[in-house]
């Protein structure tokens, strides 16, 4: 099975070695991934809107798999079980 994971980190390394948050998404039917890899992608965009990104950055940055403004990181990554 292949897992979404996006993964929340800052700067500040005092909070549990920087992560701030994960939240995965697993994809158990090919036929079903594009929803979950919407879902996921969604999220992503979400929450690096609300730490300053522009819109019209995320699509370059969820390609790149990740965004940074500096002290705060959201990153998409896929990996298997």
């Amino acid at each position: 099975m292949r897992v979404i994971n996006i993964i929340e980190s800052s700067a500040d390394t005092t909070i549990c070695g920087g992560v701030i948050g994960i939240e995965s998404f697993g994809v158990y039917e090919e036929q079903l991934s594009e929803d979950v890899v919407q879902q996921a992608e969604n999220l992503f965009k979400q929450k690096a809107i609300e730490n300053g990104a522009d819109e019209d950055e995320l699509d370059d940055a969820i390609e790149d798999g990740y965004y940074t403004n500096g002290s705060y990181t959201i990153s998409i990554f896929w990996s298997y079980i």
